[in-house]
């Protein structure tokens, strides 16, 4: 059996190995730009942060919106068209509340094991039904769990998609208390962070009252180091002051 681990079979297992390595890479990393332009952080000489949230809208949204409010802070919330459909009247509040709306797919699948056809399909579906429910059309998009393919840049890009990613995560998908979602966000906020949180949940297994717990903790936290909460937008525009269209990303 030994015989057979020859030199050149070494080599062709490592050379597998490595290419394994870089597609996960590609399409999973956060920070990633091999397959196309993504966010994952805002201007870093400025003296904020941006606070987004996944899966809504949900029966916990209203909640977070209400702790905005009460901090008067504005957020982006990327939204599941699916969740969007079986609440539009949430949907309708957070863009009432002056809060910007996100593609965040229509199902939430991993675009990895969809075909180019149903990775196009999530994007239009869900552009679609949050425009019917809140009269606001999407230029920012997140792939569901931040994965990324050739098929779904070439959709976003004809769609008008921005892909924006994070830096700094709450980690309130698992069983976390307010304290430590907080604490998670603070360990790692810098000037120019974009902060995911969640106000649902992909499978609608687990409400978002933490979350909404931690907004308080966060933003005194992120005061105390000098640090405002902006909305995204503002904290993606270029050194000049200008925004940047996808246009401006070039090809991926």
């Amino acid at each position: 059996m030994f015989d057979l681990i020859t030199p050149s079979f070494v080599a062709g297992a490592a050379a597998l190995a490595a290419a394994g390595s870089c597609a996960y890479y590609a399409t999973y990393a956060v920070r990633s730009q091999w397959l196309g332009a993504t966010d994952w952080h805002g201007r870093r000489d400025t003296r904020a942060a941006a606070l987004t949230f996944d899966d809504g809208p949900s029966e916990d949204t209203e909640r977070v919106l209400d702790v905005l409010d009460r901090l008067n802070l504005r957020a982006t919330f990327f939204m599941i068209g699916s969740h969007v459909e079986r609440l539009p009247r949430v949907a309708r509040m957070v863009a009432e509340r002056g809060h910007e709306i996100g593609n965040h797919s229509y199902s939430h699948p991993i675009y990895l094991y969809r075909t180019g056809r149903e990775t196009r399909r999530q994007l239009e579906r869900a552009q679609a039904v949050i425009e019917g429910a809140t009269g606001v059309r999407p230029r920012l998009a997140r792939p569901p769990c931040g994965v990324r393919t050739p098929a779904y840049f070439a959709a976003a890009r004809e769609l008008g998609l921005r892909t924006v990613q994070w830096d700094v995560a709450g980690f309130d998908w698992t069983r976390r208390r307010a304290p430590e979602i907080a604490r998670a966000v603070l360990d790692g906020a810098r000037a120019g962070s974009i902060i995911l949180l969640h106000d649902g949940d992909s499978e609608g297994r687990r409400d978002r009252r933490e979350t909404a717990a931690a907004l308080p903790h966060i933003i005194d936290g992120l005061r105390g180091r000098g640090l405002g909460v902006t909305p995204l937008s503002e904290l993606l525009t270029d050194a000049s002051g200008e925004a940047k269209s996808v246009a401006d990303y070039g090809a991926a």
